[in-house]
């Protein structure tokens, strides 16, 4: 995940993370050579490590950029940053479309029609300059803040599409995917217009019509069974919107609509039919008539019958309207003499030439699986699926089930198993260890656990794995999910003694650090040396916990006092008095006025110094007395130096 603040290639600066998938991360970001805000979607790196993927992602962007249009989120940028690619596209404050549905649940048919169409609209203005979407599912449509609908991922969506394997990372892509798109056939515009059947059918029922645990089971109905009808879960649905919905769900491309001009028509003739709609059918959004299949023209009939008329006057109203109830009951009269006649073919036939059982093929070779359900008059569809517990070749499963009756001819399709294929490892840092098991588990690893100390990831969450987040990896294989255990027990160092900065390597040395620093005066220590410490040495405390300190500050200098001439015990009371200390040395004198006085001091009085140094005091001591001699001794007078003072006649008390 990329923090905020960071920018992308020199312009994008990151704001918030505002979406996720198999595919890319979406970040909402700030444009600083225009001012405005946009959506950036971040290429997994995987991805982009794999270069035809890239060259085909370069193309299609390009493609989609050219898509201006009011349905469609505009593409304003594409590059390549930090060792990935990115889309710069337009940044729309709504929500998507599935957002809404899981909110609110179905939507009224005429709101259902409405937004649909928008997508069709998008649909079409994409389909008629070579833009094939791949993607279309609700997570892709936004609604803006006027309701209007617009369609994002235009042409950059493939890896979700036809080019993967069915793997539980595109559960949400498949519940999507045309059956052509199942099997990893070539998409084209029929698979969009299924894709939008999809998203209509959910609109309709708060539902998708295919669903299961996996994905494989999911993309196995997509290709063999039957959607049931809209109005089986929504009694709302009228027939003629049935019909539309499951022509957009046909398993074979050419039985769908033939465009979305087709589908656009169809539906605005429902719409001009719901309560409160106005009377006047609307004309096919193409050139020229609708055509429908067989099985829906009875329903259709009316539209194609009222778009060849001219448009009725004012004065033909009631007339009009009588020939509208005829074609309706003609149209009702022709329904139900079609159903009579299948009642009357199905019970004329044998009911063993129309109906037989699936056979039980699972676990069976894949050829082998085929002929039989042949043998049985059906139809095998093989699909792909990686599997770490059914060797390569053999059957995974088949749908419709085993033992299930259904008719001759009818499509079984069978998930035949690759072996075990490559998943990418899932970030699961932060997550829960159950969560993280859980996930990794769902991916198809083997995950365990190891306890490892950290400072920064609560206790009993996922710190990292082995290997690592966004590793490719085969399924099934082991993998390692460090749990932190919190931060680890250190002891505390001994510090005290040491210089502040002897102290400070220490406690990083030990994985602590210092904490707050308190300056003390210690006039017996030396300046900066620490003199107690707090917790104390030889604690136990978290890796990273401060340890604080109390240093020796370093002395203020003051001026030292003169006191020579003072008495010994006066001078030194001075000195302590000044914040310094004394230190006396003895000198022998003969004179009693000077013993015990100050004669001499280091460093002389009147001179800054360090509070708290020491000074040394000359203290006079009386010498031995000795007898007088009879010899005279001529001793010369003392020489004075010019400029001397001479010593003091007598002391100062």
């Amino acid at each position: 995940m990329i923090e905020s603040g960071t920018v992308i290639d020199g312009r994008y600066e990151v704001l918030s993370r505002i979406g996720t998938g198999g595919m890319a991360d979406v970040y909402l970001a700030r444009d600083q050579l225009l001012g405005r805000q946009v959506a950036v979607k971040l290429l997994h790196h995987r991805f982009a490590e794999d270069q035809e993927f890239v060259e085909r992602f370069r193309r299609e962007a390009s493609s989609a950029a050219s898509l201006s249009h009011p349905n469609v989120v505009a593409i304003f940028d594409r590059g390549e940053w930090d060792g990935t690619y990115y889309i710069a596209m337009e940044h729309l404050p709504g929500r998507s479309l599935k957002a809404v549905v899981r909110e609110q649940g179905p939507f009224d048919p005429a709101a259902a029609i409405e937004i649909v169409i928008q997508i069709l609209t998008a649909a079409r203005f994409a389909h008629r300059r070579g833009v094939i979407h791949r993607d279309l599912k609700p997570h892709n449509v936004i609604l803006d803040e006027e309701g209007r609908a617009k369609v994002t991922d235009f042409g950059i969506a493939r890896a979700g599409a036809s080019d993967m394997t069915l793997t539980g990372s595109i559960m949400g892509t498949a519940q999507y995917l045309s059956p052509e798109q199942a099997q990893g056939h070539a998409v084209s515009a029929a698979s969009d217009i299924y894709a939008v059947g999809i998203v209509l059918y959910e609109l309709l029922t708060g539902a998708v019509p295919f669903d299961g645990e996996t994905a494989v089971t999911i993309a196995l109905k997509q290709v063999s069974l039957a959607p049931p009808p809209p109005s089986a879960l929504n009694p709302v649905v009228g027939p003629e919107l049935d019909a539309v919905v499951l022509r957009a769900l046909a398993k074979e491309p050419a039985e769908r609509f033939a465009d979305a001009d087709e589908f656009i028509a169809a539906l605005e003739h429902v719409r001009h039919g719901l309560p409160g709609e106005g009377e006047q059918p609307l004309a096919p959004a193409g050139n020229g008539p609708v055509a429908y299949t067989t099985a829906t023209s009875a329903l259709l009939l009316p539209l194609a019958v009222e778009g060849e008329r001219a448009p009725l006057t004012p004065g033909d109203e009631d007339a009009a309207r009588r020939r509208r109830r005829r074609w309706w009951w003609i149209g009702g009269a022709v329904v139900l003499a079609l159903v009579a006649a299948g009642v009357a073919l199905a019970l004329l036939l044998p009911s063993s030439t129309q109906e037989v059982t699936v056979p039980d093929v699972t676990g069976r070779v894949a050829n082998l699986a085929e002929a039989t359900l042949k043998a049985q008059g059906l139809t095998p569809v093989s699909l792909q699926a990686a599997s770490t517990a059914v060797p390569a070749g053999q059957v995974i499963g088949e749908q419709p089930p085993a033992g299930t009756v259904v008719r001759r001819g009818s499509r079984v399709a069978i998930s035949v198993s690759t072996g075990p294929g490559t998943v990418e490892v899932p970030n699961v840092k932060g997550q829960t260890s159950a969560q993280a098991l859980r996930k990794l588990t769902q991916a198809g690893f083997k995950p365990t656990t190891q306890s490892r100390s950290s400072a920064s990831v609560p206790t009993g969450n996922a710190i990292s794995t082995e290997p690592s987040q966004g590793t490719v990896v085969q399924a099934g294989s082991p993998i390692t999910v460090f749990v932190s255990s919190g931060p680890a027990q250190v002891s505390v160092p001994e510090v005290t003694g040491q210089s502040e900065a002897e102290a400070r390597a220490s406690l990083r040395a030990a994985g602590l650090h210092a904490g707050t620093v308190t300056k003390q005066e210690a006039p017996e220590q030396e300046p900066g040396t620490v003199l107690s410490q707090s917790p104390a040495a030889g604690g136990s405390v978290n890796s990273g916990a401060a340890v604080n300190l109390v240093v020796v500050k370093a002395p203020q200098e003051v001026t030292v006092p003169s006191v020579v001439g003072r008495k010994q015990e006066r001078a030194e009371g001075e000195l302590f008095g000044a914040g310094f200390k004394a230190k006396s040395t003895k000198r022998t004198v003969t004179s009693e006025a000077e013993v015990g006085i100050v004669l001499h001091q280091n460093p002389p009085g009147g001179i800054k110094a360090k509070r708290g140094a020491t000074i040394t005091l000359t203290v006079g001591v009386l010498g031995a007395q000795t007898t007088p001699s009879t010899t005279t001794t001529t001793t010369p007078p003392p020489t004075t130096t010019p400029g001397a003072t001479a010593p003091a006649a007598s002391p100062t008390p």
